[in-house]
């Protein structure tokens, strides 16, 4: 008999099981190290409830591990970023009795994969953050963002703002793909790296303002209209329904496919949330709560042929009804 077998029936602690699910897809990445799996090892060994949490979900989630395989490596190591603080803070627990040389190496990885914990300013999971700069700048930044600020400079790592800016306001914005000068009195939101946006997107709100890339290339954009670029620029477009609706934590949709709306809840949710290919490209219409992610995908699963797995709470799956 296993000696964990006494303990078998007893429920087990939340964190504990958090923990098991995030040493899971990282084993099953395809893309982990051999410090990562000693790592998991050693946190396995060293209390009887990790390793039956492990076991547990080893023996619950095969279809679903399997299926973490066919990912490609950086999508797989995609599961692994911004979960929020609290998830990578207890991943490094595991990593504790490892070493200084181990924990380093963590630290330079992290600030490959997690650039917004390292920002001056930064959100987690699920939460949203407004800030009062000088000059007559209002900052709000959305969930798993992350935002340096020099001078009259803003430089967005990571996430979504929105920028309400004053009459006498002077402030640029650099992105990885280029620089949003917008005018004074102007309020308008940029993203970088957003589900189903390629590069950045500037969305003018109110006033106007000057995009550059690839190096001398530039363009304007007006109140009501909205444009992407990276290696190259898209075409403008009017603002879509509901831009501004995240900072009052609701998600607007019109006629968008539920692959991307599961993408918009995920950046929410504290967990794995995946979608069938199945069902990727129903329309969906309405307005669902990106507080309560979990609250909308059951409203979700009510209204369409769908339905949501949930293994521990923690990974979700939204699959054919």
């Amino acid at each position: 008999m296993s000696r964990f077998a006494r303990i078998d029936n007893q429920p087990l602690d939340p964190g504990v099981v958090e923990q098991a699910m995030l040493w899971m897809v990282t084993l099953q990445s395809g893309v982990s190290s051999l410090a990562e799996q000693q790592a998991c090892q050693h946190w396995r060994n060293e209390n009887p409830q990790h390793e039956l949490a492990w076991q547990r979900l080893a023996g619950l989630t095969h279809d679903l591990r399997q299926g973490t395989r066919t990912l490609p490596a950086a999508g797989a190591r995609g599961l692994l970023q911004a979960r929020g603080t609290a998830s990578r803070r207890n991943v490094l627990k595991g990593f504790a009795g490892l070493g200084v040389v181990l924990a380093a190496g963590l630290s330079v990885r992290e600030r490959v994969l997690l650039p917004e914990l390292f920002s001056d300013y930064r959100t987690t999971t699920g939460e949203r953050h407004h800030v009062a700069l000088s000059g007559e700048v209002e900052l709000t930044l959305d969930t798993r963002t992350g935002v340096d600020a020099h001078a009259d400079v803003l430089a967005l790592n990571l996430g979504r703002i929105m920028l309400t800016l004053g009459q006498g306001a002077s402030l640029a914005v650099r992105t990885a793909n280029g620089w949003v000068r917008p005018e004074p009195a102007s309020r308008l939101v940029v993203s970088q790296g957003l589900p189903g946006v390629s590069g950045t997107q500037v969305q003018v709100l109110a006033g106007s303002a000057s995009i550059a890339w690839a190096g001398s290339t530039r363009m304007t954009l007006s109140a009501g209209q909205q444009v992407a670029f990276g290696q190259q620029v898209g075409s403008v477009e009017p603002l879509d329904a509901g831009a501004q609706a995240w900072v009052d934590g609701l998600l607007i949709a019109e006629r968008m496919p539920l692959g991307r709306v599961l993408a918009q809840l995920d950046r929410y949710r504290r967990g794995v949330l995946r979608c069938d290919p199945a069902v990727a490209a129903l329309q969906v219409s309405g307005s669902f709560s990106l507080d309560r992610p979990d609250a909308s995908l059951d409203l979700l699963a009510s209204v369409l042929p769908i339905r949501v797995q949930r293994v521990f709470g923690y990974w979700a799956n939204v699959v054919v009804a």
